[in-house]
């Protein structure tokens, strides 16, 4: 049974949210048993008991107070590019914008590589009196 592609947005929208409100279900509905993943610092994780584990370790240390898509695009090849804005709070509260590049597997996430950009915009050679 191949799942639609709403259906896949919705698995991921489903993982962000999880991080949101703190609700984990069992880390086998959202990856699969071999998921590779690569955090925008440049942490990876390979297969369930790793994921888990950094799952986990990242509850008891972070609260994520918002981890909002604005845009969900699937490309040809059936890679989803996922844009977003991440905010939490560990010691001080941090916020930067990203994006992952996921991919599935039976229906369930087998890949997923994140990029981060400082939120805070700025024109370092803008023309005074220009827009």
């Amino acid at each position: 049974m191949v799942l639609r592609q709403s259906s896949l947005e919705r698995l991921i929208e489903e993982y962000f949210k999880a991080w949101v409100t703190r609700d984990f279900p069992n880390v086998e509905y959202f990856f699969t048993h071999d998921v590779y993943y690569r955090e925008c610092n440049g942490a990876s994780y390979r297969g369930l008991n790793e994921l888990n584990g950094w799952i986990n370790s990242m509850l008891k240390k972070q609260t994520v107070l918002e981890w909002d898509i604005s845009n969900i695009e699937k490309t040809d090849s059936g890679v989803f590019i996922v844009m977003w804005f991440f905010h939490a709070k560990e010691e001080k509260e941090y916020n930067f914008d990203g994006f992952s590049l996921i991919d599935f597997t039976d229906n369930k996430i087998s890949h997923i590589s994140e990029y981060a950009a400082s939120h805070n915009l700025y024109r370092s050679f803008k023309e005074t009196g220009s827009n």
